[in-house]
């Protein structure tokens, strides 16, 4: 390792300074995105896509800078700072191939953690589309909003939330796909849930906080285990006690419109005996939301330690919080929406029809993590990550006429009326492994892993209150009680080969055997096993087509050609809740008949996907643009059935034979002043039916969709944003475009959802030494809608959920 001592200004009469510079390649000069800057073992910041970066101001005369990248020679220098608020230090750094890998020897690793570097993240070696958001970037995002609030301003993304205002029960689609075919990591570790594919951000309330970094890999990627990443894949890391922190204590509080206010305390230990770090967080959430009945009570913490060795580095991870939700799930009609119920159209926008006091989701589903990494040589490292997590929870509902027969089995269905209090619990337990080894060879690079997850959860439902109670019925009746059980055991290869300076070469294959088992059946005595296995390989290239230089950009071309296939959900196989798939109405989907015995009855396929990915990238001094082109074939495609939704909020499936998602994104920066960035992205999306029939409800016919749009898909998304970072001060205003969008399958022009556009902006200031020994404080502003616009996120047949006008939310925050 170098060590260079410059001077750059005489310290006489000295101030705090804070550093800022560009991170470059010393072979190119471009930036360098993604480099970490780390100042005394006491702070660290990301260098963003430009290679720029920002630290803290620092009151010490010099400072000791480290600065490393993968694929580069660390850099390091002790820095005279200037005797102004700014130092400007600017780093090259000299890739591998010219420098020659410098050796840590036996010394502490000081790297960040690359836990979910080679198969559930990519850079720009690999022949996959993806964009990134650094920790800077989220901090400047964020002011509390559920996490999919937050990744609208990358490409294909579309979201939406119950409440309308961001906060509480939130959704997203990627390329046209719901969440629950798209697959979402935490450090590795697999979010989605074992039986919906689902995703529960609610549970993760002011989680950005703890972030890292994101990385939103779109189509396959380079995903191998977890979920099945078919529309693409969303890795959050957060970041690692000890690694540059500073011991801190800093408090937050925001309010903003809808009475919606957050309190958080944090604090980071920074590096312990040079072998320890530590930190933690505990916040509270609340909002009204902007519908009516749609607020959201969570508490959540964060709790990190982790143990730096010569060979180790090794993390402990607690996260979770209980939340309380009231539902809000099912949008309003268009009468609603065009205030023709009340003649207050405010008033009917905000409708919620879920209004029964206690129609409440409760649910807690903490998480303990353990990361280690080994460095069993300089050439191999080998990853393990362990984790448990046990949610448990209930929600209860008002249901009015309800055939008193679903739910006490004496009385046949149909037969009486009544209004009915039911309440749907659920208990389940999960735990996995996550083994990989890591060989860095001269021809590139190799990982050979392995998953194993192990689920089990209990399904309750209850009548807790009914308007006729059957004679002798008991007070809490069941009316479903059942377990299911999975077990995923996967394998994969994935190697990245450097056939040449400017050519990489991927290859990949995987192993996959996921089992669900049903059992336990206390109402009806049904079981149900059914085991799905696949071999899904991989291939892509990427290809420098210029190296750069003074005048020519660094450009890369890639091309990806992968297959995935995704087991469907367990509701999509058997569905144990609905009385009217049980044996006493359908004895012939039974072994048993009206005894119930193995379920023998109809079920979805698995889908299969093929996704060819062809894209170019070319990056200047101060510009980017990246173009690429997406093909996906679906066979056996798990699709919406005419957008409807169950009683419980669940998109009602269908199998597709054959669907087709295509279409053209592109993403571009460019810095034309010192500062000042201008940034936004585009896609063009074509997704269509190329083969499905489905019932049409008003006809009960079956009504061929070839040809057709999916529904709940717009049909362009774009994003433009200027930035302004100086000093202490940021400030931000960005618009956000989403085309039209139809709310089922049949592309009826009546009840599609109009274009929109929204604009919102982001203003920040940090003050130094503040009165009453306050180190910094900070104030963030953000104003979401600005032109008060009327707009609808998604719909579903004849219902939609209406997004919310103007907010404004301010958060102060302070640190010691």
């Amino acid at each position: 390792m170098r060590y260079l001592f410059i001077l750059l200004i005489s310290a006489a009469a000295y101030g705090a300074s804070a550093l800022t510079g560009r991170v470059t390649d010393w072979s190119n000069g471009k930036g360098i995105e993604g480099a970490v800057i780390e100042i005394d073992l006491d702070s660290a910041t990301v260098s963003d896509r430009f290679g720029r970066y920002t630290t803290r101001a620092f009151e010490a005369q010099s400072v000791v800078v480290k600065v490393s990248k993968d694929g580069f020679a660390p850099y390091s220098a002790l820095v005279v700072l200037a005797d102004a608020e700014q130092t400007e230090f600017n780093v090259e750094l000299k890739p591998f191939r010219a420098s020659g890998e410098d050796s840590f020897s036996d010394a502490p690793r000081y790297e960040l953690d690359d836990v979910n570097v080679t198969t559930s993240r990519a850079t720009s070696d690999y022949p996959v589309t993806f964009s990134n958001l650094n920790s800077e970037e989220v901090e400047r995002s964020s002011y509390g909003q559920d996490l999919p609030q937050l990744f609208t301003q990358l490409p294909s993304i579309n979201t939406y939330s119950d409440g309308g205002n961001g906060f509480g029960y939130s959704y997203l689609r990627l390329r046209g796909f719901s969440q629950n075919r798209v697959g979402v990591y935490l450090n590795g570790v697999p979010l989605n849930d074992a039986e919906s594919h689902e995703v529960f951000w609610i549970d993760l309330p002011d989680f950005a906080e703890d972030v890292q970094d994101i990385q939103v890999q779109r189509g396959i990627g380079s995903s191998l285990y977890g979920a099945a990443s078919l529309g693409g894949s969303i890795n959050l890391v957060t970041r690692t006690p000890g690694l540059g922190d500073k011991p801190t204590l800093r408090a937050e509080t925001m309010y903003g419109t809808w009475n919606t206010r957050r309190a958080s305390l944090q604090f980071t230990s920074g590096r312990v005996g040079q072998r320890f770090g530590f930190a933690g967080r505990l916040s509270r959430m609340d909002s009204d939301g902007y519908r009516y009945g749609s607020w959201v009570k969570a508490w959540s913490y964060y709790l990190a330690s982790t143990r730096f060795s010569s060979k180790h580095t090794t993390r402990i991870i607690f996260y979770g919080g209980p939340e309380k939700t009231h539902l809000a799930y099912e949008g309003v009609t268009k009468e609603y929406l065009d205030g023709e119920v009340t003649g207050n159209k405010d008033k009917d926008r905000r409708h919620n029809p879920f209004m029964f006091a206690g129609e409440i989701d409760n649910f807690f589903q903490p998480h303990y993590e353990l990361h280690d990494e080994w460095r069993a040589r300089d050439n191999l490292t080998v990853d393990n990550s362990i984790y448990i997590f046990k949610g448990d929870g209930y929600y209860d509902q008002f249901r009015t006429g309800q055939d008193l027969g679903q739910y006490y089995y004496t009385f046949p269905a149909d037969s009486v009326a009544a209004d009915v209090l039911r309440r749907r619990n659920i208990t389940e337990l999960d735990g996995g492994w996550i083994p990989r080894a890591t060989w860095k060879h001269k021809w590139g690079q190799s990982v050979l892993g392995a998953e194993v997850r192990l689920h089990n959860a209990r399904h309750e439902g209850t009548v807790r209150w009914s308007s006729i109670v059957p004679q002798g019925a008991s007070p809490e009746q069941h009316y479903y009680d059942y377990r299911v059980g999975k077990q995923v055991y996967a394998g994969y290869i994935h190697n990245l080969f450097q056939v040449s300076d400017p050519l990489r070469i991927m290859a990949d294959l995987q192993f996959k055997t996921q089992r669900y088992e049903m059992k336990d059946d206390k109402i009806w005595d049904v079981t149900l096993e059914k085991t799905f296995s696949a071999f899904t390989p991989r291939a892509g290239l990427n290809y420098r087509l210029l190296e750069g230089g003074a005048r020519k950009p660094l450009t890369i071309a890639y091309a990806n050609a992968s297959f995935a296939q995704r087991e469907p959900a367990f509701r999509d196989l058997y569905n144990a809740q609905d009385f009217y798939s049980s044996p006493f109405v359908t004895p012939h989907r039974f072994a048993d008949g009206p005894d119930g015995g193995a379920y023998i009855g109809p079920m979805l396929e698995d889908e299969k996907l093929f996704n060819l990915e062809v894209g170019c990238i070319g990056q200047w001094k101060h510009a980017h643009l990246g173009v690429n082109y997406y093909r996906m074939e679906l066979t056996d495609a798990i699709v919406t059935d005419n957008g409807q939704l169950d009683d419980l909020g669940n998109l009602l499936s269908a199998n597709a034979d054959k669907v087709r998602h295509q279409g053209v994104e592109v993403v571009g920066a460019i810095e034309p002043l010192d500062h000042l960035t201008l940034s936004g992205n585009l896609a063009l999306a074509d997704h269509r039916f190329v083969n499905y029939s489905e019932v049409d409800w008003n006809t009960f016919e079956p009504t061929s969709r070839d040809g057709n749009r999916i529904g709940q898909d717009p049909e362009y998304l774009a994003n433009v944003q200027i930035e302004r970072v100086q000093g202490r001060f940021a400030a931000s205003i960005g618009a956000r475009f989403a085309g039209k969008q139809y709310t089922d399958n049949s592309e009826n022009e009546e009840t599609a959802i109009e274009g929109y556009t929204l604009l919102h902006a982001d203003f920040s200031y940090e003050f130094r030494n503040v009165p009453g020994n306050v180190p910094l404080a900070e104030i963030r502003i953000r104003i979401n809608n600005i032109l008060d616009s009327e707009y609808e996120t998604v719909g579903y047949g004849p219902t939609y959920i209406v997004g919310a006008p103007r907010a404004i939310y301010t958060t102060l925050a302070v640190e010691l």
